[in-house]
């Protein structure tokens, strides 16, 4: 009986649409964009490293920026993740987030800050910026990448 229980309680979570996949295994493997148009490629390795590349379409240059990108999925079964993207223009942004899919499509719902390097401390109050992103899960092709990190 208790096994039965506990099939029919996987099987119902399973079926759950519209709410986070918590303990489902998912992967962030993949082509994402957010609302602002910016591109992340990541791979997820299975002790839950990410890694990947970041095209930023704005930037506090005022152009398109790339960046590296290093983080952690809590792992398969857990929804939570970090990640930090180096800019090659000399900032650096931190994303912690979760996974969502309401069987629709797929979201990491994410807050950032932005640390722009300063030279005088008495900037320091203007050098971090802070927002919030939705990245949705896109097609391959638009990351218009390769799946090996060999050329970054």
């Amino acid at each position: 009986m208790q096994g039965g229980l506990l099939r029919l309680a996987t099987m119902l979570s399973v079926c759950t649409i519209g709410v986070p996949t918590a303990g489902l295994e998912m992967s962030l493997a993949g082509c994402w964009t957010n609302e602002l148009g910016s591109i992340m490629w990541i791979k997820v390795s299975d002790s839950g490293v990410i890694d990947g590349t970041y095209n930023s379409s704005v930037s506090t240059v005022r152009k398109a920026a790339d960046g590296v990108v290093i983080g952690y999925q809590q792992s398969v079964t857990n929804a939570t993740f970090g990640f930090v993207v180096k800019w090659a223009i000399g900032s650096v942004t931190v994303w912690a987030g979760q996974y969502y899919n309401d069987g629709a499509k797929e979201q990491l719902k994410t807050m950032w800050l932005l640390r722009k390097n300063r030279q005088d401390p008495k900037d320091n109050w203007e050098a971090t910026l802070a927002g919030m992103d939705v990245f949705t899960r896109a097609n391959p092709a638009k990351c218009n990448v390769r799946d090996d990190r060999s050329e970054l």
